[in-house]
């Protein structure tokens, strides 16, 4: 939503539509989630990994606080649900032990943005 790519945000509403929400991990905790169950020995089976969930509304009012230069467009979502109709989580990984170091999209988003900002698709 902050580079503007409409085939990307045009993703994320078929994921909403399709799951209910839009699961969110920062990249970090996926790593450390696999090295984590790549260690444990008792970890077998598939495993949810995502520290929150939102909705393509949710997110869109939250960056365009955040990031006004980017110009998010919220009216493009006029009409979708504010809260996630489903929740996908990780029970199974945080139960065997697993903890989350990013929780807010604030936390994920930063690090996000700096990336961004660092390859050069987003500007300074």
């Amino acid at each position: 939503m902050v580079s503007g790519d409409d085939a990307r945000v045009s993703k994320l509403e078929f994921i909403e539509k399709a799951t209910g929400s839009i699961p969110m991990v920062h990249i970090e905790d996926l790593f450390h989630a696999e090295l984590f169950l790549a260690e444990e020995e008792a970890a077998s089976g598939r495993y949810n990994c995502g520290s929150l969930n939102t909705t393509v509304v949710g997110l869109a009012r939250f960056l365009a606080a955040k990031y006004p230069q980017y110009n998010v467009k919220i009216d493009r979502f006029a009409g979708l649900t504010e809260k996630p109709r489903v929740c996908i989580l990780s029970e199974k990984l945080v139960g065997g032990g697993f903890e989350f170091m990013y929780n807010t999209l604030d936390e994920i988003y930063d690090d996000v943005v700096e990336y961004g900002r660092t390859l050069g698709i987003l500007p300074c």
